[in-house]
Parts: C-alpha cells; sequence; structure tokens
C-alpha cells in the first residue's frame, strides 16, 4: 500500500458485496438510482440544518438547540475560572478550555465537510445526467 499525497495510506479496497444497493445483475454493471440519491442528500442537508441550528430569538449564539454547533460551543466552553483557583481544579479548567476549543473547531469542520460532500455528489449526479443526454441525443 503507497501514500497518497497527503501523507496517509489510502483506503484498503474492499469487495462488495453482491447485494450491494446500486449493483447491476452482471459483473461490472451498476445503476444508480439518481432520484433515490437525492432523497437521501436532502435528508443529510436537513440533518446538517439540525446540527447548524439556528439563531433563537433571543439572538443568543450559544443556545440554538440541542447538538447544534453553538450548543457545543456554549456547553463546552469551561476554563480555570469556572473549575476554581485550587491547583487541581485550576489544571481541570485548562484541560477542558484545550479541549472546548479543539472539540469546538473539529466539530465545525465537521459538518462543513459534510455539507461539501453532499454538494459534490449532487454536482456529481447533475454532470451524470447531463452526459448522458448529451451522449443519448
Amino acid at each position: 500500500m503507497g501514500q497518497d499525497p497527503g501523507g496517509g495510506s489510502p483506503p484498503p479496497k474492499l469487495p462488495l458485496p453482491e447485494t450491494w444497493p446500486g449493483l447491476g445483475a452482471g459483473p461490472g454493471e451498476v445503476y444508480i438510482d439518481h432520484t433515490r440519491v437525492r432523497q437521501i442528500l436532502k435528508g443529510l442537508r436537513d440533518e446538517l440544518g439540525t446540527l447548524r441550528g439556528r439563531a433563537p430569538a433571543s439572538m443568543s449564539a450559544t443556545w440554538s438547540g440541542p447538538g447544534t454547533a453553538g450548543e457545543v460551543q456554549g456547553l463546552t466552553n469551561v476554563g480555570p475560572t469556572e473549575t476554581g483557583p485550587w491547583e487541581a481544579a485550576k489544571y481541570f479548567g485548562l484541560n477542558a478550555e484545550q479541549a472546548h476549543e479543539v472539540l469546538g473547531g473539529k466539530y465545525q469542520l465537521l459538518i462543513d465537510r459534510i455539507e461539501a460532500m453532499v454538494s459534490a455528489v449532487e454536482q456529481a449526479v447533475v454532470n451524470y445526467e447531463k452526459g448522458h443526454t448529451s451522449s443519448s441525443a
């Protein structure tokens, strides 16, 4: 296994079972139901909306619903001030503060990357359909 340009190892090649959704009846045949793909992508977008959250009427950016990026940012913001001045609490607070910075950023990055993947798959379906229409004309 070689390394990819990003420095990591490529994923292992895994054989797909014959019953894998989207595979045709013959060897190498692939059928993709674009309507179903669009439905799945719409579901992913809806779920991403719940993770992104919406600012509530109070315009508070820290609480916008369970599991949202705003909630994670707001409720995980604990530091030495909140934990207390004694030594063990202070170090716990510093660790929690660092975890908050990393977790919040990674959570938002995950949401952004899933959004980019959904957009890329949507564009791939459009491109496939355009190519199929053009070659069938």
